[in-house]
């Protein structure tokens, strides 16, 4: 299995929009990587705070060098640039990545939740398309089984910390602060982070909530969104429109009382307007400024972060082991019936003759752990 991506720890913001895939985008990307890079599997992650390929084939070396080929070309990117703004893995290196990944512990807030569920929707997107394999089953199995491990033998995940808790918390201080019980406009909330947001504000017990859908029915017209601008003390753009929702002419308009007013914007890519920041009383965040509070509520949570990695290499020595059998059973299925139909002393003492005194003696510690 290779894997090719950036995240926050290694590109700001402004790179990572260049990598995000939209749903169309990705289905497109996975049905190219099989026809022109000869991948039998591959997923797609693309969040707020990464984007990362995954795929596996016969000759990692050479599907590597494709798919980063395919990647520059779909995104218009400038190849020597790109190769220095992603990170590519291969192997054992690639599996590992996915289990952190899919954990939390290569996460902007160590041990969330919430790309667990991020990670699964990406493999269910794959399999629904028909691009998986059983390696990547096998892989993305492991690693969701995994991090489910870590989060019910730990304390990782015993305080929220995803973009959507920090989002609210901020929005709570902001209104405490301004000594109102405020109203929060969001854009986008529908979909899932404006979804989340939601909930999260209701049950901090901020009620007087707005927000803005594109459906006929329910909730406030996109098309009206400006309307609820100067009413609001919060505002929050957290859609997948590849456009700015928010434009700062439009929002200076719209604004006929002056006060203090939030804007958030927890999307990638970025939806307000930059210069929003500029106009009086107006003050402006993005995802890439919650990676302060992000980081002081993962030092909290550095204490199991040892527990947690002991759970994950176990489970991700046992994927591999799968992994490696599922490869023997494909080019050597014949080869493993006729070693089922002899006896153990005949294919003991075959195993015997054949490796390496180190590779014999796990052997032998393996077959005594077994007696007892």
């Amino acid at each position: 299995m290779i894997c090719i991506g950036v995240s926050y720890k290694n590109v700001p913001l402004d790179v990572r929009e260049r990598y995000a895939f939209s749903g169309e985008e990705r289905a497109v990307f996975l049905r190219r990587l099989r026809e022109e890079c000869e991948s039998r599997g591959s997923v797609i992650l693309s969040t707020c705070n990464r984007s990362e390929i995954y795929a596996c084939g016969e000759n990692e070396d050479m599907l590597c060098a494709r798919a980063q080929d395919l990647l520059c070309v779909t995104k218009g990117l400038e190849p020597g640039l790109m190769l220095r703004q992603i990170y590519a893995y291969q192997g054992r290196q690639a599996l590992a990545h996915l289990f952190w990944v899919a954990c939390g512990l290569d996460s902007m807030a160590l041990g969330e939740d919430e790309i667990l569920r991020q990670v699964k929707e990406g493999y269910q997107e794959s399999l629904a398309q028909g691009m998986s394999c059983s390696e990547i089953n096998l892989a993305f199995q492991g690693a969701m089984s995994g991090a489910k491990s870590v989060k019910t033998r730990t304390e990782l995940s015993r305080t929220p910390v995803s973009v959507g808790t920090l989002a609210a918390n901020r929005i709570e201080a902001f209104l405490r602060e301004h000594g109102t019980t405020g109203r929060v406009l969001i854009v986008g909330i529908t979909g899932k982070i404006g979804g989340i947001l939601a909930k999260n504000l209701e049950a901090k017990g901020v009620t007087d909530i707005v927000g803005t859908t594109r459906r006929e029915a329910g909730g406030v017209p996109y098309a009206d969104r400006y309307r609820y601008v100067d009413g609001s003390d919060v505002i929050v753009s957290a859609t997948a429109s590849p456009h700015c929702t928010l434009l700062a002419e439009d929002v200076a308009v719209a604004v006929r009382e002056e006060r203090e007013r939030l804007f958030v914007d927890l999307a990638v890519p970025r939806d307000i307007d930059r210069r929003v920041a500029e106009l009086s009383g107006c003050t402006l965040v993005d995802v890439d400024d919650f990676q302060r509070e992000a980081r002081e509520n993962s030092e909290r949570k550095l204490a199991e972060r040892e527990k947690a990695e002991l759970i994950l290499e176990e489970k991700l020595a046992e994927t591999a082991k799968g992994i490696a059998f599922s490869r023997y059973l494909e080019g050597h299925g014949e080869t493993f019936e006729r070693f089922k139909s002899r006896t153990f002393g005949s294919v003991f003492y075959q195993l015997r003759d054949a490796m390496g005194e180190d590779g014999f003696s796990e052997l032998l510690a393996a077959l005594t752990g077994m007696e007892a």
